[in-house]
């Protein structure tokens, strides 16, 4: 029986088979930034099994350390309006289905103006062949629709969240060490570029990759996804009623206290799965039982390291 990745694997080369190739878009955005001498950043995230939020807490961390005011805040109960306080706004997301979750491109498209803006953005990714490049280069275009200077992107590798019935492909054994000191180098060292970059006035120009997991693009991932899952509810005797599940889901589709999950609003993103503390949250997957995130650290007896700074820092 095939797992999942090789399914979507599959699929997205006889998708690829079958289109055309377009070519990569440049894009430069020709707009003065409104400082080079940013007082204020926004650290604003999208995370499901927390590596997104750690890097962005670095990150708030190192820019806390440079002098600057920063917010560190969670995309799902952020308010937009706000946006236009801060002087740097840095935005990180999981890449998830080859490219960043609907909800997170939603969330951009729905904001307001932030004329002369620097923005970064980030990705978290749990594989070599996630097209963490092309999320990267997604997320500043939105971001430049708004009218924002894009100064950076960056993608860090962590272990992969992604379940499967055994957590046990090549991949994810490759990543298991991840992220480790040399990881988080990467993130000190594109929190100081992007300063380096805003004090130069120096936009950054991007330009999507074409490749083959690009293509993937094109496929209904979700839906494909979906209609393999078998059984998606919470376990009552298991459920602690911590309502963890409730608080990652971003679009309420999970009700633990009446066992039931909301099929058409679930964007298979596996955040209740990979967030129940319990293991309460029930998912077959073609007929095999997956379990989540927490329980799959506890079984291999993984720690995830954290930086130096998260010890003296609050934010």
């Amino acid at each position: 029986m095939e797992n999942r990745r090789n399914f979507i694997k599959k699929s997205a080369m006889l998708c690829a088979a079958l289109s055309l190739s377009l070519p990569a878009q440049a894009r430069a955005v020709q707009r003065e930034l409104k400082t080079r001498n940013p007082k204020s950043a926004l650290v604003l995230c999208y995370s499901q099994s927390g590596f997104t939020s750690r890097y962005g807490r670095l990150m708030a961390c190192i820019l806390k350390d440079r002098g600057l005011t920063v917010d560190l805040a969670d995309m799902r109960s952020f308010d937009k309006r706000r946006l236009a306080d801060y002087d740097l706004i840095l935005i990180g997301s999981p890449v998830f289905y080859y490219d960043i979750p609907s909800n997170v491109s939603d969330w951009l498209a729905a904001m307001p103006k932030i004329t002369g803006t620097p923005v970064a953005a980030f990705v978290s990714f749990g594989g070599p062949e996630g097209n963490q490049h092309n999320a990267l280069c997604h997320i500043l275009h939105l971001l430049a629709e708004k009218e924002g200077v894009p100064v950076s992107m960056g993608a860090f590798r962590s272990i992969p969240a992604y379940p499967t019935p055994d957590w046990d492909s090549a991949n994810q054994r490759s990543g298991e060490h991840l992220p480790n000191e040399a990881t988080y180098n990467q993130v000190r060292n594109f929190t100081r570029q992007v300063l380096e970059r805003v004090k130069q006035g120096q936009p950054v120009s991007y330009a999507s990759e074409i490749a083959l997991r690009e293509m993937a693009r094109m496929l209904p991932l979700v839906w494909l996804n979906k209609k393999a899952i078998s059984l998606h509810t919470v376990d009552a005797a298991q459920c602690i009623n911590c309502r963890t599940c409730v608080k990652k889901c971003p679009v309420a589709a999970i009700h633990p206290e009446k066992q039931f999950v909301d099929r058409d609003k679930c964007l298979a993103c596996f955040g209740c799965l990979n967030n129940c503390p319990a293991d309460a949250v029930v998912m077959e997957y073609r007929g095999k039982r997956l379990y989540g995130f927490p329980e799959y650290l506890r079984r291999k007896k993984l720690n995830i390291l954290e930086p130096t700074e998260f010890q003296t820092c609050s934010l």
